[in-house]
């Protein structure tokens, strides 16, 4: 799903173009479905002040996704600056080359997930408009349980710009937040059905320190499950149970000076995927 926000330039003002390398770092910053309206960031920028910028960027967010599954959205923008403010910048400035990178912190469901968004050195044309693109990926999160709805929201940005002029750098920071009083919801992803999980099940008695060793292993496509497994080791009517939090998929537990004898060893797994079980057979001597 291709998703965007608006890129409108407020301010008129002499700063109009270190505003304009602030409010592209900004459209970089952001991520998931467009909100009804441009999102206003306040951008402080140095010597010139604050100025007001809407944003417009796009991004693969998903609208849904399988309960444990990982979501990572890549944020794209691409920005045109108009033929009238590239020339002020390649002749006022003697702007050549433009780059940056911008530490930005979106939210979901109000969890900060900092975000590095890169624009790469863009080499500025001899005349026209000015193309510039960046992009950054958002640390993954986890989508779930099933019916959940992840809101992705806009926080603070700190935009590292870089003009070059001859190969001679002008860096300078721009800190940027959301206005106040306004809707920041910039996505949602909802949590749909986990995929089915597969347990499988291996279990070993080691005579000589009597010990019985169960291992098993949860997987599920695009998913990294997470919860626990109740290993059920019955003989007869004797049932002895440990119930193990999953690391990496996987979970172990020991059972000691068990009776001679053949166990039926069940493994069963709840959490992050659904249910699934599996069974195996243990000799005792």
């Amino acid at each position: 799903m291709t998703l965007r926000h608006r890129f409108t330039l407020r301010s008129a003002s002499a700063g109009a173009v270190l505003g304009l390398a602030a409010s592209t770092a900004v459209v970089l910053g952001t991520a998931g479905t467009a909100s009804a309206t441009p999102i206003d960031f306040s951008c402080d920028v140095p010597i010139l002040g604050p100025n007001t910028f809407s944003v417009d960027v796009s991004t693969n967010a998903p609208a849904t996704a399988p309960a444990g599954t990982s979501v990572s959205p890549t944020v794209t923008s691409v920005m045109t600056v108009p033929a009238g403010l590239a020339d002020t910048m390649r002749g006022l400035l003697g702007t050549d080359q433009i780059g940056g990178t911008v530490q930005a912190t979106n939210l979901v469901n109000g969890v900060a997930v900092p975000m590095t968004i890169t624009i790469p050195t863009t080499t500025v044309p001899a005349s026209g408009p000015i193309a510039l693109t960046g992009t950054g990926v958002m640390p993954a999160f986890t989508a779930g349980p099933e019916g959940t709805t992840h809101e992705i929201t806009a926080g603070a940005q700190k935009v590292g710009m870089v003009l070059l002029n001859d190969g001679t750098p002008s860096p300078f920071d721009i800190p940027c937040t959301p206005a106040a009083g306004q809707n920041t919801l910039i996505g949602s992803v909802k949590a749909t059905a986990a995929p089915a999980s597969t347990t499988t099940l291996k279990a070993k008695y080691v005579k000589k320190s009597r010990k019985a060793t169960v291992t098993a292993s949860v997987s599920a496509p695009g998913a990294n499950p997470s919860g626990t497994i109740t290993f059920t080791l019955k003989k007869g009517k004797k049932v002895k149970t440990k119930t193990v939090a999953i690391t990496g998929g996987t979970a172990k537990a020991t059972f000691k000076k068990l009776p001679k004898g053949k166990y039926k060893v069940t493994a069963s797994y709840t959490g992050s995927v659904g249910s699934s079980s599996a069974t195996t057979k243990l000799k005792v001597r």
